[in-house]
């Protein structure tokens, strides 16, 4: 579901050259990121609490800008599908630092900037394989290209012993 193929049809092929869907800074989370909040104490549950609600956010985004038959809808649906049952709504005990990300994703218009919706979903892929790929293998195989898409050094190190099972 979320290939690379797929990312490259849906968000890439079927959306206007250059077109950019308005997010907040918050919801521009990459692998620097993650480490950044995992070196800071942040869990890999709340990791994973913030990156369901993130994308959860980019997925209605992406569906409020899209006309009701655009050939992407049916797509980012089954993505949210996949997100809800990933996410599974249980929050965590949170941090001060993700109650104040989340807090920021809720300002009506605070500091936006404008990102291209595959770009938004490779973003999106890179994170779900840090954060669930040893457990659950969802993200196997993996192309070339996504190999290289989260370079060494910017993944963090998470052990068995903080992993939950599906």
């Amino acid at each position: 579901m979320l290939s690379y193929e797929n990312r490259i049809l849906y968000m890439h092929d079927y959306f206007p050259i250059d077109y950019k869907l308005p997010v907040k800074y918050e919801e521009i989370l990459q692998c620097q990121n993650i480490t950044s909040l995992f070196s800071d104490g942040i869990t890999v549950d709340e990791l994973r609490f913030l990156w369901g609600i993130v994308n959860e956010n980019i997925l209605l985004s992406m569906l409020r800008a899209l006309p009701e038959r655009h050939p992407s809808r049916s797509y980012i649906n089954d993505l949210k599908n996949i997100f809800k049952k990933l996410h599974n709504g249980i929050q965590p005990e949170l941090s001060n630092t993700i109650n104040d990300i989340l807090a920021r994703l809720l300002i009506p218009g605070d500091r936006v900037k404008g990102v291209a919706p595959k770009n938004l979903l490779d973003d999106c892929f890179r994170l779900l394989d840090v954060l669930y790929q040893e457990e659950c293998d969802l993200c196997l195989p993996r192309s070339h290209s996504e190999d290289v898409l989260c370079p060494n050094g910017t993944v963090p190190g998470f052990s068995a012993a903080q992993r939950l099972p599906c």
